[in-house]
């Protein structure tokens, strides 16, 4: 139970005493989000200064204990008291703080609460931190909190305490009077400043240059020159150069001045060139305009970084005049310095340096030239087009056409590119191959045309940008020009672009079976096939596909080379129908490679697991060699799907696979890293356990270990068996009449008619190669068994023109066809409820594979509805299947499973039913037989009432996810008298919940019912709690055993017997409550409290939410009589 304040009035808190109020509230620190963060501090408020100092008692030197939650809880409610509005509070909180500074006999914890103090504390606080100054170990945070409360009085602590020599936090008092600006402890300033321990001193020379005193001139000035202006660990120059702004800022523009002067004369090293920089940013900061010689002295320095400096001030400084100066001093300025000027005239934007950058297009220095453009564009934007034109007839060196070519492609849009072909068509070579890159770059293929001339031209740097070009600029309709250069060029270089331009113009076509149209259509194919079926590989669609698996099959061995290529290099996976054809075609020297390709291209096609699972299948029969087989079983290893498991399974028994299906068959049924679930069942079980032996490898004990754990945590359930044994049709039978039709006959007429059907069955279907076979005449299969509510998981293959479909309950039909018969509206693809009339029939989409190939069903039908997957993509999604024998009642609750005969070939394979029983659901054979049922089918919460929206599904578990409430409780729909309720459970840290028994829907479990406490008691916030609200006790009635609970995170198994007034409770295998409440309903409980719920006979049984997340599963319950 250990309610926490969120619970509100339904948990009756005001029944908690206030240790159970401080575990609770513990408990959910941290908190998840910021509004339960607010929520838990205002509960914390409300336990008075009592609870808070039981919270405070709980901080512990580090090393002796977890106190993780009580400082987390501190720490949150010193940020929470902070806020405006909560100044009474704030001051009682205070004062506790502060006690526990002055009680606590460990620094550690004196130092928590120094903490505390600093997020908000005020004068009292600082004085009492005042009493710690002269401890080595507390005087800086204490410090920290003498300036968190501010104010003169902080001032005057940190002056005083600068009295004493000995003072061990010095420098750091220093260091915050200097943030203040202070001048109180000028005197001790200038003692201190003579100390030989450099962090003194430096901080000394700081608080001295933030004081702006006349008295710290000399000593300052004298610092700064002892280390020849230069950096060193006093930072005298930094504090030097401090003093100058300070002294500056109180009005004393002639000092600030001279020190400047000085340092800027002083301080021309690499070591010391930020000081001069410094000094400068400074004279221009207090002289603005009239610092401008300064500026243009700077810019004549040698120095790169010095005159960014000057120029980035120069930037900002307002006004024409300064323009104006700047253009008068560009001539006389260093080479070096121009093009900084230049961009730093750009980034004033004054159109009065127009001019100059105008003409700098034109300067001799390269870099010069470079910030014009720049610039220009920034001035004129579009209107620089001309100008950049202009700029690129004139230079025509690369650099130049690079700098241009940017700063168009800045400024050009499509509608001004026509303003760019004067160049092209007039201008030098390399001016035309930049237009020419400037177009491709546009990929306006109205360009095409107008670029295509220029592959004739004699120019090679010319002629290649053409080429290139092209591949950007071209339309479906260029293919033909496209096909036409190809053929005509020997050039590969150029040929490679081509190619390029070609696949660009045929993909540009939207539908994906017509971009290879043209190409295939025509005659330069058959003169150059070497060199257009490489574009076919880039355009794809089935009949390019077909084409060059046909030239592959009778071509010269120079073009099946090529062929062959193209097929690996295939622009999607349908290529693999290809590789598989050579590769079935037993060709000694592409059967290898061929083989490889496949695999490679399966691997990531972009397809579901189960169409993957398929295409892989398909391969195995040509993996001749173990490493084949190996690689096949390690990729379906990767399909996480029952099918791929049971696939693989049968490898664990040859041993040069067994190592590889092992690992695969641990790989898909364990869960994966970011899921809890994995696979279950019989056959699951039985594959694992045989997996366990045969893991071979470094890790192989590792997961072995991994397996058996998760075996011990499987789910009982029997899960998937199979229908169909591979070898003959044991469990199918021949098909009679229907099920209305069979209902109505006697015993002994439809014993006769089934052995009839017996007969004939043999004679039409058969099994062959692990299949069962349908040889186009004959009535349905029938499966011996009838199920209700199940999965269903089946592989089919029919013939062209096939037609059959799955019978569910005896009632047609899953359909199945081949998508071609139009004729009959075969078109919209199987896995349709064909004979709905009311409701949908038709599959959402076509899911089918050709013809031929092998399709995957996987089925779920529940009551009426049913839900279809084909080749692992939803066609049907839980619709109500009709009853075709009677539409005017709902589908048979029990039926048998038929593969419907419908005149033509087909084969089924792999046949597995999971059947669904909510009753019950995940319930051993025993359990069934004793009397078992089960409260949560793994799917809903049909069957329980209360708070369905902090309690909800995942993963076939009951979650709980608190709200800002907290979580409420959720009841089983029935009441309970005497019983055996089994459940599992997995605890978070510090979790905690409740089973409520024999409970009403309103009240306090606890009281009103009876509550079996559910409690990671392990946590520390629970160390000490009564013996009677420990995991598994009768709250507040018997106490239990500790000790029995898993690590957190594992699931935990417990049975709660129920038979009067007798409770016992089974934690994983042992009892750790036996007890009667007869005696506590006679004389009084354990915690003192009111019980009336210890009286009822029957009552609800429930999961009570206390604020923490929780999961069950493998919920029953007996009833006993």
């Amino acid at each position: 139970m250990l309610l926490i304040p969120m619970a509100f009035s339904i948990y009756a808190q005001d029944l908690r005493t206030l240790e159970t109020k401080v575990a609770d509230l513990l408990a959910l620190m941290p908190a998840k989000d910021p509004s339960t963060t607010e929520k838990l501090m205002n509960d914390m408020l409300a336990l008075g200064d009592a609870g808070l100092k039981l919270i405070c008692n709980k901080i512990v030197p580090h090393g002796s204990g977890d106190d993780v939650q009580p400082r987390f809880a501190v720490e949150s409610f010193s940020r929470f008291l902070s806020g405006k509005g909560k100044d009474n509070e704030k001051a009682a909180w205070e004062k506790i703080c502060i006690s526990y500074v002055k009680s606590a006999k460990d620094n550690n914890v004196k130092y928590f609460f120094l903490k505390q103090l600093q997020t908000m504390g005020g004068i009292a606080s600082a004085e009492a931190a005042k009493e710690l100054l002269k401890d080595g170990s507390l005087c800086s945070p204490a410090i920290g909190v003498i300036v968190s409360a501010g104010g003169e009085n902080a001032e005057r602590i940190l002056s005083e305490a600068l009295e004493d020599t000995t003072f061990p936090c010095a420098a750091q008092a220093m260091n915050e009077l200097a943030a203040m600006k202070s001048d109180l402890a000028l005197p001790q300033f200038i003692l201190w400043s003579q100390s030989k321990e450099l962090p003194v001193r430096a901080a000394a020379l700081k608080a001295l240059s933030q004081s702006g005193s006349p008295e710290a001139l000399k000593i300052l000035q004298k610092a700064a020159k002892e280390v020849k202006y230069s950096w060193e660990y006093s930072g005298a120059t930094s504090s030097y150069l401090a003093y100058a702004d300070r002294i500056a800022e109180k009005g004393d523009i002639k000092g600030m001045t001279k020190i400047c002067n000085t340092i800027i004369s002083n301080c021309n090293q690499r070591t010391n060139i930020q000081f001069k920089a410094g000094a400068l940013e400074t004279i221009v900061k207090y002289k603005g305009k009239d610092a401008m010689p300064y500026l243009i002295e700077a810019a004549r320095h040698t120095d790169k970084s010095y005159r960014n400096t000057a120029m980035r001030l120069a930037s900002k400084l307002p006004g024409e005049e300064i323009t104006s100066k700047w253009m008068e001093f560009f001539n006389k300025a260093p080479d070096y310095s121009k093009p900084e000027i230049i961009a730093m005239l750009a980034e004033r934007k004054n159109i009065k340096a127009l001019p100059l950058i105008t003409s700098s297009l034109d300067n001799p220095i390269f870099e010069v030239r470079k910030e014009a453009v720049n610039a220009i564009v920034v001035f004129k934007g579009k209107e620089a087009i001309k100008d950049i034109t202009s700029y690129m007839m004139k230079h025509t060196e690369e650099n130049d056409q690079e700098i241009a070519k940017n700063a168009l492609m800045t400024i050009t849009g499509s509608k001004d590119l026509p303003l760019l072909l004067p160049v092209l068509k007039e201008g030098p070579p390399q001016a035309q191959k930049t237009i020419i890159e400037i177009l491709a770059w546009s990929k306006q293929s109205d360009y095409f045309q107008t670029v295509l001339p220029y592959i004739s031209s004699d120019v090679e740097n010319l002629r290649t940008a053409a080429y290139k070009a092209l591949t950007e600029l071209v339309s479906p309709s260029d293919q033909e020009i496209i096909i036409e250069l190809i053929s005509q060029n020997s050039n590969p270089v150029y040929i490679a672009d081509l190619q390029i331009a070609l696949a660009n113009a045929a993909n540009k076509i939207s539908d994906p079976e017509m971009r290879s149209d043209v190409i295939l259509k025509s005659p330069l194919l058959n003169t150059n096939k070497e060199k257009l079926i490489p574009v076919l590989a880039n355009t794809g669609g089935r009949k390019a596909l077909e084409y060059v698996l046909g030239e592959f099959e009778k071509g010269s061995p120079e073009l099946r080379d090529i062929c062959f290529k193209a097929l690996t290099s295939w622009n999607d996976y349908s290529a693999a129908s290809a590789l598989y054809e050579i590769c079935a075609s037993g060709n000694k020297t592409f059967e290898g490679p061929a083989f490889n390709a496949y695999v490679r291209i399966v691997r990531s096609a972009p397809v579901t697991d189960e169409q993957k699972l398929l295409l892989f299948r398909k391969i195995m029969p040509y993996a001749t060699s173990a490493e084949r087989k190996n690689r096949i079983i390690t990729e379906i290893g990767k399909i996480r799907t029952y099918q791929a498991l049971f696939f693989v399974a049968p490898y664990l028994d040859d041993p040069e696979t067994s190592a590889a299906a092992a690992h695969a068959a641990m790989y898909i049924a364990l869960p994966p890293a970011d899921s809890k679930t994995g696979m279950y069942g019989s056959k699951v079980r039985e594959i694992l356990e045989k997996a366990i032996t045969k893991l071979t490898g470094p890790e192989a004990e590792y997961d072995r270990e991994l397996i058996r754990k998760y075996l011990d945590s499987m789910p009982p359930d029997e899960g998937f068996v199979p229908m169909f044994n591979g070898r003959d049709l044991t469990g199918w039978q021949g098909l009679v009449g229907n099920p209305i039709t069979r209902a109505k006959m006697s015993p002994a007429e439809l014993a006769k008619q089934q052995a009839e059907a017996n007969k004939k069955m043999l004679e039409n279907w058969s099994v062959k190669d692990g299949c069962i076979w349908f040889n186009g005449s004959g009535d349905n299969l029938c499966s011996i068994k009838e199920y209700g509510d199940f999965e269903l998981l089946v592989d089919w293959r029919i013939t062209k023109k096939g037609d059959s479909g799955i019978y569910l309950r005896g009632c047609p039909q899953v359909q199945i066809w081949d998508t071609s018969r139009v004729e009959v509206g075969a078109q919209v693809g199987s896995g349709g409820l064909y004979n709905n009339q009311k409701y949908p029939s038709k599959p959402l989409t076509v899911a089918d594979n050709p013809v031929g190939e092998w399709n995957t069903f996987r089925i779920i039908m529940i009551g009426e509805k049913v839900s279809v997957w084909l080749n692992g993509i939803l066609v049907v999604d839980d619709v109500v299947m009709e009853n075709y024998w009677d539409r005017s009642i709902p589908i048979f609750p029990k039926g048998p499973i038929e593969l419907q005969a419908h005149g033509t070939d087909l084969g089924f394979r792999d046949i597995y039913i999971r059947e669904i029983n909510e009753k019950f659901y995940n319930l051993t054979p025993e359990e069934r037989t004793e009397g078992f049922v089960s409260l949560f089918n793994g799917k809903n919460l049909d069957g329980w009432i209360g708070d369905k929206v902090s309690y909800v599904v995942e993963d076939g578990n009951i979650v709980i996810k608190p709200g800002e409430k907290g979580g409420g409780n959720l009841y089983t729909e029935k009441e309970y008298s005497d019983f055996i309720f089994r459940f599992e459970f997995q605890l978070t840290p510090a979790a905690n919940n409740g089973l409520g028994i024999r409970t009403p829907l309103t009240g306090d479990a606890a009281y009103v019912g009876m509550e079996i406490q559910i409690l990671d008691d392990s946590a520390p916030v629970y160390a000490n709690l009564e013996p009677y609200q420990y995991h598994g006790s009768v709250y507040g009635v018997i106490p239990a055993k500790r000790g029995y609970l898993k690590p957190v995170g594992e699931w935990n198994y417990e049975e709660v017997y129920a038979r009067g007034t007798s409770i016992k409770v089974t934690l994983n295998g042992t009892v750790i409550v036996d007890g009667d409440i007869a005696e506590a309903i006679e004389k009084g409980t354990m915690d003192k409290r009111d019980h009336p719920g210890l009286k009822n006979k029957s009552g609800h049984i429930g999961f009570l939410g206390h604020g923490s997340v929780v999961r069950f599963r493998n919920i029953r319950i007996k009833e006993l009589n």
